[in-house]
């Protein structure tokens, strides 16, 4: 007697359900790969190719005063700061990019994982000339397991009209 025996791939639902498991697996896989920084974005020093963003600082220098008006910003290196997976804490370089002295305010965090980076007074309260750089170091304290943490590092000198941005992003895998 012989069993005539049907193949999972015969019906309809067997092959949704054989492309949904594969589907599922290279996805995950994918994930993996990107989290461990094996694929994906950045240049050869970590970092993406999008710039640091500049916009005109709405507020009046703190402990009253005012303010005198410098041509020309604060640059950042690197432009974007990505952390790997297994990093928890990255340098940035702010450098003066006008032609007077100015002095850089504390930095400042925003965004919506803010509270899970903190940064050092590197470059709090510092007078850099034309061309000067300091360095604020950026650190993640991270809550939990397979998780992505965004912000944005906020410079600012309080002689220039302008904030530099510079984005983070911090992937955990454990």
């Amino acid at each position: 007697m012989s069993e005539n025996k049907k193949s999972f791939w015969a019906s309809v639902p067997g092959v949704i359900t054989g492309m949904a498991g594969l589907l599922t697996g290279i996805v995950g896989l994918v994930t993996v790969l990107i989290q461990l920084d094996v694929i994906g974005g950045g240049d050869s020093n970590g970092a993406p190719a999008a710039g640091v963003s500049t916009t005109v600082a709405g507020q009046a220098p703190a402990g009253g005063g005012t303010n005198t008006t410098v041509g020309g910003r604060l640059t950042a290196s690197p432009t974007r700061l990505t952390m790997r997976p297994t990093e928890r804490d990255r340098t940035v370089t702010v450098q003066n990019s006008s032609t007077a002295t100015v002095t850089v305010v504390k930095p400042e965090l925003t965004g919506k994982d803010r509270t899970a980076f903190s940064t050092d007074t590197g470059c709090t309260n510092v007078a850099l000339r034309p061309g000067g750089s300091c360095t604020v170091k950026v650190t993640l304290a991270p809550s939990g397991a397979l998780r992505t943490y965004e912000a944005t590092l906020v410079l600012e000198a309080r002689e220039l009209t302008q904030v530099t941005e510079v984005p983070i992003e911090a992937t955990t895998v454990l």
